[in-house]
C-alpha cells in the first residue's frame, strides 16, 4: 500500500480509537482494542470460571495454561510459570504452534481428520494424525519436552478450550496431576451453565 493510504487508514483507526498517535508520532493499540478485548473476555467468562481452577494448578506444576485453537495456533488466554504472578499470566504467550502444544493436540483431536487436513492442506500430517489417534484413545494429550512433560485435557462437549500443566518432571507425577485437570476442567464447564 503507498504511505498516503497507510497514513489514512491509521487516522481513520485513530478517529474511531483502535489506535493513537504516540508523541513520537507512531501509532500504538488504541482503548477501542482494550475495550474490545475486556468485554469479549467478559462475556465468554471462560477466564473468570477458570481462574480459580488455574491457581491451584500453580500450586502443583510448573506451569499452567488455559487456551483455545484457531487455526493452526493456540491461542493462550492465560499462561503462567512457576515463578510469575497469578496476574501476569493473562495473555502473556503469543500465538503457539498447536502441533507443538499438548492444548493444541488435545484440541486439534477433537477434530475429525477431515478437517484436520483441511487445516493443514498441503503439509505431509500423518505422523500427527497418528499423535492425534493416541490423543483420542487416552482422552487426554501428552507430550514430552526435553526432560519434562505437559499435559492438556479440553473443556466443554464439544471442546472450545483445554487446560494444561507443564513441566512435569516424571511420568510418576501423571496420574494425580491428570485427575485433577479432568476434575477441574469439569468444575468450570459446570459453571457455565
Amino acid at each position: 500500500m503507498s504511505p498516503v493510504r497507510v497514513n489514512r487508514l491509521l487516522k481513520t483507526f485513530a478517529y474511531l480509537g483502535y489506535a493513537y498517535q504516540t508523541a513520537s508520532r507512531k501509532y500504538a493499540v488504541g482503548p477501542a482494542i482494550h475495550v474490545m478485548a475486556a468485554q469479549t473476555l467478559a462475556a465468554s467468562g471462560l477466564l473468570r470460571r477458570a481462574f480459580e481452577y488455574l491457581e491451584l494448578l500453580g500450586h502443583e506444576a510448573p506451569t499452567v495454561a488455559l487456551g483455545v485453537l484457531w487455526k493452526k495456533r493456540v491461542c493462550y488466554l492465560f499462561h503462567k510459570g512457576q515463578s510469575m504472578k497469578m496476574g501476569a499470566g493473562i495473555g502473556s504467550h503469543s500465538l503457539y504452534d498447536a502441533w507443538e502444544s499438548s492444548v493444541g493436540m488435545a484440541l486439534l483431536a477433537e477434530l475429525n481428520n477431515d478437517r484436520i487436513r483441511a487445516i493443514y492442506e498441503g503439509e505431509d500430517i500423518e505422523p500427527m494424525l497418528k499423535k492425534l489417534d493416541q490423543v483420542r484413545e487416552d482422552g487426554y494429550a501428552l507430550l514430552r519436552h526435553g526432560d519434562h512433560y505437559s499435559m492438556a485435557v479440553t473443556i466443554g462437549q464439544p471442546a472450545y478450550a483445554a487446560l494444561a500443566v507443564s513441566g512435569v518432571p516424571s511420568k510418576d507425577e501423571i496420574p494425580a496431576l491428570l485427575e485433577k485437570l479432568r476434575r477441574y476442567s469439569d468444575m468450570i464447564e459446570k459453571q457455565a451453565t
